[in-house]
């Protein structure tokens, strides 16, 4: 052969290829510089003509020095040798040369042995020279041989004389420096044994080595070390051990003696062979079930792993940033995300709220609802959101949770501390001994160091009673913490009666004084109160003390007990006198001790002083909290009722700020005291006090209307001041809501909702896998019916195939033979030529049966038979598209050959011929023609298929098969009576038929699933994509809709060209108050502030909640679009995309881009080019005086050149004739126009045939957002335009007054009355019907109690007033004056008007009074306590309420002034009662919130005084004989 011979030059190329890996690996090894490139002079001087580094080595090997064959690995080896042999006997490094050069031997071994020894045996030129100049004449030591030093083994030593005095520590050095060096070897890294330890322990003369690692694990030998560290492979060691002991054993089996001993091994045999041959058949069949299950699921990976694609990243972004909906008109947009909460809560609780719910649209529409007239003083709120506030405030109001917070602003310090201290633990322990405890108290000690003591005497809890050694230790540790003399005189008091180790006495007194000093100083364990307080506190539980003691004998006093003798030991007693020498004594400190009854002088707050308590400041009491009971309202009273509701509500939502302002205050604390800071000051209490709201609610707060305040803050004070609830913006509306809702997740019947759907979504969950189950067994079945088929179908080809064959070789033989007649032959049947001979016979039994095929080609025959199922056919070939042109150019030239093979000259059927000749050419000419027009219906067919596959839903799929028909991509077969067809048409039949599949278990399962929704528990998201971005689908929703919630990204972050990823400033996007940092455990650590950080951005660069990207996708196109671009590959993504493609085949969504007719004519629906028609359309418009007035404010349309991609606001009227006013409004988005051609027949007068008209205009095309498209003329085209302007831009003017928000009724509940009264329920009619009821009922009572009736009696004013009221009730001015004449009568039924007493301030009028925020938190108008006279408790009082009731103009305002008249006149009623029991005042109090609590001993009472629980009783008339007698009644 020729050296150019290309097999010897790729095996030269293999062996370059092996060397330079073997060089790459020495290269690569720990520590090989020295070896990579020379540059110690004492090795060079070695001399030698090899190389002396690697780098040279891999200069010859580029260079082609090594020749191909057995002398170039010769020659590589020495040469790779001889420079580790350099260092070696130069002594330079030379263990790491000897470690290296064992590395390179074993990478040489594994090509050949005998290179390895080369290696090993290699030297430079000039070595032994060397060597001998250097080696000393007399050596014993060791011998020169070949150029290598071979060091003799020493004389035999003892073991144990060698290594019985190294010590342990030592012995674990020299053991972890074994494991270091077989690590090495083996491979690994010394930095991998940075976290094993060795240790070595003595078993009586043996030593035992163990190593551990980090988590603990033990390993007995380096070898088990390597393994854990993969650096050996463990199972080629044990394979290769298993398998030479399998050689052994069988090679030792005894042989069987005679003929039936073999016979019986043969048998023996046999029955393993059939076992092992059973376990193949099940265990094949378990891989063919799981490649059955796996076959349709495509494998997924992480999302991360998935290729970067700039062009789907485009598109994909593109959608989101771009969608339908993207905020809703008048809400700011970082607000899209509290609109969605809001009326999913309210959708989601509409039967525990008994509220109907409502569509996403009204609701936004019911938030930004402004009346057409502002100065219209009748106008109300829409009645769904006065239903929906109502419901909210019943299910609050009914709650015990509303206990937490209703009374919030009333909340004191001092109620505080009772709260905190009214629990002592040392209530049911007994004193021991007698002890002065105001002094313990009151010796100034440090906090830290009384904590300390304290925790120290706590472990006497645990101890027993006869632990007397423990508890004696355990006290002599707190003495010696504490610098309190009192308590260290306390404590040695205590083991006064010490008895050997019964301890009882001392263990009961320690216990009573730890409990009694935890109970006087709640401070010490983080809770922060007023000095006032402490002191208070301090007083109660000194006064209990000295009760329990006054029980106890009498003993001499503490201070005389300092020398007393309490255990055995002398040098106990003189301890105590050391540290009685060190300490302060009590009678210095007693002369120190401050007069507990000084009154401390009232200053102004000292902003730089701790805080002393949690509670926010109590805000001063606005007018409508002056008109609310002190008590929380109920429910079903005539409070919460369509008039008042806004106040209430406004209320409401000031004491549940106030409340989570003070769980805000508790977090702040125990995370400061958590990590051992000081208490934060006031006045940085105060700042983080101010923008509290932000850090509770910063979602819906964090756009400000105006830099001064908050807006739900603002929205608070509006309410509460009595203003009009018409007057907030949207979002404050918004924010209202959201604080209701948020009090509402913790109440009581919330939670028994959810737990009560959790029990009956876990039995519907069971129900939906049992279906599951049911479905996947079915699958299963069918899957092994096809596989079944498929083996039963190869052994059936495989004997047609075996039988053909004999076929041919019989008659092949035949022809030489002549043994069989032709005929004979070819007459014989299957079973015939099977017993032809016993040979053939043979074969045929031999052939494979069904079961014996293997996995692959049965599952290509099952691949087969699916694609035959999807045709209908029972033969498919599939073809690419070059197949099928060449298969259409291959039929276009055997026509022409016909065409060719025919002679038009023959006479004979000049005819026939003729006619044939003539169907040949214009077949061939319209064939031509279609191979001309094809390529391009195909081409679009083509990318019709592959986006139905990526749409995956079933329409899609339909219509793209149905154009790919159309274009020739699939026909019949006449050689196989089969079909053929494109591979791209095979897959999307397949996927039409796995859709299919899918939808039936969707359709079977689709009743469970149902009953799983309505099992509510929380919203769920239905997916998230490659960038974690979250998206949601609200059954709720009419529009059917896909919102998504998307990050933006900050320009600091790693920027890729291109990424559309929609980029925001940090100073843009955060949102609301920032984290208090400073408090958290890791301020000072970076990497942990980034990391809590990224649970508000990804970027961990912002410790605020920052804007988020949201929208919504509504149309079919967008979805798709959206489907298109997810990559399914992906865990996450592809999850996304199965439920998008369930919700998109769920929700019946058409999809308007593809035309399933595949028709174009003059219908088609134009993409683009409408600027024309368009603006004709206007020109029309504007033409016509009478069409313009169809189309007002046309001029907001001069910018648009064209329709198509605009959005539209149409409207719908079910009914013209009985219902015009009940219209629908919807969006919509222009996708395109056509013409449209109509024909009109006018009568005319002079035939009787009527004339006909035709008429081609133009319409648009419309794409609603709840499925479906709609033709708009041109006018209704304008008109949709210009409303979707209007309604999005909030125009002036703009209100949609027959929408159905102002339709809406709540068919759960009637919290405003009939559905028939409901829109009317807050109207002036209807307050003067209450004002008129509410006067009937109290004056009944009333009447009987006063002599003088000027009110009902002769003069009448009771008549003229109700005339007046059922007469003019359409007037606020009436209201107002018949409430206040309706007060003037009740005030002169209750008794004699109260004079002036200057109660509250004697020079000041009601308006200043109401004004000043000091005086009106002493203004109480509710009349409280037994001693009850009239209306009114003071003049004052009904001045401030007549100044409130003149002043004001709301009917919210006029119906709290009316109630407040009602509970006064019944508190009257009550206390001015004929007879009062016992049992009548107890059933009293039971039932009437106002009378609990009311009787103090003197003077007025306030809210205060109200809140507080007594005992007294009313002090009731003399009782007559009559009454004495019948007390029972």
């Amino acid at each position: 052969m020729s050296e150019l011979d290309p097999e010897i030059e790729a095996k030269r190329k293999r062996q370059k290829k092996k060397m330079t890996k073997i060089l790459s690996k020495a290269w690569g090894l720990d520590r090989a510089d020295p070896f990579q490139e020379l540059e110690d002079k004492d090795v060079m001087a070695v001399g030698g003509s090899g190389p002396m580094d690697l780098t040279s080595i891999g200069q010859n090997l580029e260079k082609g020095v090594y020749q191909h064959g057995r002398r170039g690995w010769e020659q590589f080896a020495c040469d790779l040798g001889g420079i580790y042999n350099r260092f070696i006997s130069c002594g330079k490094k030379s263990k790491l040369a000897k470690y290296h050069l064992n590395q390179v031997k074993e990478l040489l071994s594994s090509i050949d042995g005998h290179l390895s020894d080369l290696a090993n045996d290699a030297k430079p030129a000039n070595l032994s020279l060397q060597k001998e100049q250097n080696t000393p004449s007399k050596r014993k030591a060791g011998e020169i041989l070949d150029g290598l030093i071979h060091v003799p083994k020493k004389k035999n030593v003892k073991k144990h004389d060698r290594n019985n005095s190294l010590t342990l520590s030592q012995r674990e050095d020299r053991a972890m420096k074994e494991l270091i060096h077989h690590v090495l070897s083996c491979g690994g890294e010394e930095s991998q044994l940075n976290s094993f330890r060795c240790k070595v322990t003595q078993v009586g003369e043996r030593f035992q080595t163990a190593y551990f690692s980090e988590q603990g694990r033990k390993f007995k030998t380096v070898g088990d070390v390597s393994k854990f560290l993969n650096l050996v492979d463990d199972k080629s060691v044990s394979v290769t051990s298993g398998s030479q002991r399998e050689k052994t054993s069988v090679s030792r089996k005894r042989q069987p003696k005679n003929s039936r001993e073999l016979e019986l091994e043969k048998k023996k045999l046999k029955r393993e062979l059939d076992k092992l041959m059973k376990s193949h058949v099940k265990a094949s069949k378990a891989l063919d079930d799981f490649h059955n299950e796996q076959s349709n699921e495509q494998i997924q990976m992480d999302d991360n792993m998935i290729p970067f694609d700039a062009k789907k990243n485009k598109a994909y972004w593109s959608i989101l940033t771009r969608p339908e909906i993207d905020c809703f008109p008048g809400i700011p947009v970082s607000c899209t995300q509290e609109v969605l909460m809001v009326w999913d809560f309210l959708c989601t609780f509409h039967r525990t709220l008994s509220l109907h719910p409502i569509d996403l649209d009204n609701f936004a529409a019911a938030l930004i609802y402004k009346p057409r007239e502002v100065d219209n003083d009748e106008s109300g709120p829409p009645l769904y959101l006065i239903e929906s506030h109502l419901a909210l405030l019943r299910l609050l109001l009914n709650d015990v949770s509303s206990d937490s917070w209703w009374w919030s602003t009333l909340e004191t310090p001092e109620t505080e501390a009772k709260e905190e201290v009214g629990k002592g633990e040392a209530d049911n322990i007994a004193p021991t001994m007698k002890v002065d405890f105001a002094a313990i108290l009151d010796y100034d000690e440090d906090p830290l160091v009384t904590r300390k003591w304290i925790q120290a005497l706590e472990d006497v809890r645990t101890r027993r009673a006869n632990a007397g050694g423990a508890i004696k230790a355990i006290v002599k540790t707190a003495i010696s913490l504490t610098s309190n003399p009192f308590v260290k005189s306390y404590l040695r008091k205590s083991m006064r009666g010490w008895k050997s180790n019964d301890a009882a006495f001392a263990k009961q007194s320690v216990m009573w004084l730890i409990g009694r000093v935890r109970e006087a100083r709640p401070d010490l364990w983080g809770k922060l109160f007023d000095s006032s307080i402490l002191k208070e506190n301090k007083e109660k539980v000194v006064r209990e003390a000295m009760l329990s003691m006054e029980s106890l004998d009498e003993g001499e006093i503490e201070e005389n007990l300092e020398d007393m003798q309490y255990g055995d030991s002398e040098a106990e007693d003189s301890d105590s006198d050391e540290e009685e020498n060190e300490v302060e004594t009590e009678e210095d400190f007693s002369q120190k001790r401050p007069d507990s009854n000084a009154k401390v002088s009232k200053g102004e707050e000292d902003l730089s002083a701790p805080v002393a308590t949690n509670i926010p400041t109590k805000p001063p009491p606005h007018i409508v909290d002056l008109l609310l009971p002190p008590y929380k309202p109920l429910f079903n009273s005539f409070l919460i009722s369509p008039f008042s509701w806004s106040y209430i509500v406004g209320a409401s939502v000031s004491r549940i700020l106030h409340r989570y302002k003070r769980l805000r205050n508790e977090v702040d604390d125990n995370l400061r005291e958590f990590r051992d800071f000081k208490p934060l000051s006031i006045g940085e209490r105060r700042r983080r006090e101010k923008i509290s709201t932000f850090r509770i609610f910063s979602e819906c707060v964090a756009e400000q209307e105006n830099d001064s305040e908050c807006p739900i803050e603002a929205a608070v004070d509006h309410l509460c001041k009595g203003e009009s609830y018409l007057t907030l913006s949207a979002l404050q509306r918004l924010c209202i809501l959201r604080v209701l809702i948020e009090a509402a997740y913790d109440t009581h019947h919330i939670y028994q909702c959810i737990q009560d759907n959790i029990n009956a979504r876990r039995t519907a969950s069971k129900q939906l896998e049992n279906e599951e189950r049911r479905a996947k067994k079915e699958a299963k079945e069918e899957a092994a019916n096809v596989e079944s088929a498929a083996r039963e179908r190869l052994a059936q080809e495989a004997r047609d195939e075996f039988l053909s064959k004999k076929r041919r070789e019989f008659s092949r033989k035949n022809k030489y033979t002549n043994e069989f007649k032709d005929g004979y032959l070819e007459s014989l049947q299957d079973d015939e030529i099977v017993n032809f001979d016993e040979e053939t016979k043979g074969e045929y039994e031999a052939l494979p049966g069904p079961k014996q095929f293997n996995k692959n080609e049965v599952h290509a025959m099952v691949t087969k038979i699916n694609e035959e199922t999807a045709f209908n056919t029972s033969e498919l070939e599939v073809l690419t598209l070059e197949e099928i042109e060449d298969r259409e150019n291959n039929t276009l030239v055997d026509m022409e050959e016909e065409l060719a093979s025919y002679n038009e000259n023959d006479e004979s059927n000049k005819r026939e011929i003729t006619a044939k000749i003539d169907s040949l050419k214009r077949e061939i000419k319209n064939f031509k023609e279609w191979q001309e027009s094809l390529p391009a219906t195909r081409s679009e067919a083509i990318e019709t298929l592959k986006d139905a596959i990526e749409d995956g839903t079933i329409k899609a799929l339909r219509s793209a098969i149905k154009v790919a028909k159309q274009a020739l991509l699939c026909g019949e077969d006449e050689e196989t009576g089969g079909m053929w067809t494109l591979d791209l048409l095979r897959d999307a039949a397949l996927e039409l038929k796995h859709a299919e599949k899918r939808k039936r278990v969707t359709e079977a399962q689709k009743e469970m699933v149902g009953k799983i929704n309505k099992c509510f528990v929380r919203r769920d998201v239905i997916g998230k994509d490659r960038f974690f971005h979250k998206f949601w689908h609200f059954d709720h929703d009419d529009n059917g809709g896909i919102w998504y919630d998307a990050n933006f990204k900050l320009p600091m972050e790693a920027n890729n060209d291109d990424d559309a990823t929609p980029r925001i400033p940090a100073s843009d996007i955060a949102v609301g108050a920032k984290d208090e940092e400073i408090d958290l455990r890791g301020a000072g650590d970076s990497s942990f502030l980034r990391f809590s950080r990224q649970e508000y951005h990804p970027s961990g660069e912002i410790n605020s909640l920052v804007k988020r990207h949201n929208g919504c996708i509504c149309s079919s196109n967008s979805m798709r679009r959206l489907l298109k671009n997810l990559d399914g590959r992906g865990h996450r993504e592809g999850s996304l995309k199965s439920s998008l493609k369930e919700i998109l085949e769920a929700g019946g969504y058409v999809n308007t881009e593809s035309d399933e007719d595949g028709a174009k004519d003059e219908n088609a629906v134009n993409k683009t080019g409408d600027e024309e028609h368009f603006q004709r359309a206007k020109n029309a418009v504007k033409s016509n005086s009478d069409t313009f007035r169809v189309v007002p404010n046309l001029d907001m349309l001069e910018s648009l050149s064209s329709a198509i991609g605009q959005r539209c606001r149409l409207r719908s009227v079910a009914d013209e004739i009985s219902a015009p006013d009940a219209a629908t409004y919807c969006m919509a988005t222009v996708t395109g126009w056509r013409s449209r051609k109509t024909i009109t027949n006018y009568p005319n007068p002079e035939s009787d045939e009527p004339t006909t008209v035709e008429k081609i205009e133009v319409v648009w095309i419309a794409a609603l957002d709840h499925g479906g498209e709609k033709e708009l003329s041109s006018v209704e085209l304008l008109n949709g335009l210009v409303r979707s302007k209007k309604w999005r831009h909030q125009y002036p003017g703009y209100f949609e007054h027959d929408s159905p928000l102002f339709s809406y009724r709540n068919k759960l509940g009637r919290f405003c009355g009939r559905a028939a009264d409901a829109p009317y329920a807050s109207s002036r009619l209807f307050f003067s019907k209450l004002m008129l009821k509410r006067e009937q009922d109290m004056y009944a009572l009333l009447k009987s109690r006063t002599y003088d009736n000027h009110w009902g009696g002769k003069m009448g004013l009771r008549n003229a007033w109700i005339t007046f009221m059922k007469e003019n009730f359409d007037d606020l001015n009436t209201l107002r004056q018949g409430l206040l004449t309706l007060e003037d009568a009740f005030h002169e039924l209750c008794g004699q008007p109260v004079e002036q007493n200057g109660n509250i301030g004697s020079n000041k009028s009601p308006k200043e009074l109401l004004e000043n925020d000091d005086l009106r938190c002493d203004i109480e108008l509710e009349s409280l306590g037994s001693n009850i006279t009239g209306l009114w408790n003071s003049y004052d009082s009904r001045a401030i309420f007549r100044e409130i009731i003149s002043n004001s103009k709301s009917l919210g305002i006029f119906a709290l002034g009316l109630d407040l008249i009602c509970r006064n006149s019944q508190a009257y009623l009550d206390a001015t009662k004929p007879t009062v029991t016992t049992r009548k005042t107890s059933s009293n109090v039971s039932t009437n919130n106002y009378d609990s609590g009311l009787y103090t001993t003197s003077g007025r009472l306030t809210r205060s005084a109200f809140s507080t629980d007594t005992n007294q009783t009313t002090p009731g008339r003399r009782l007559n004989l009559w009454q004495q007698q019948h007390s029972d009644y």
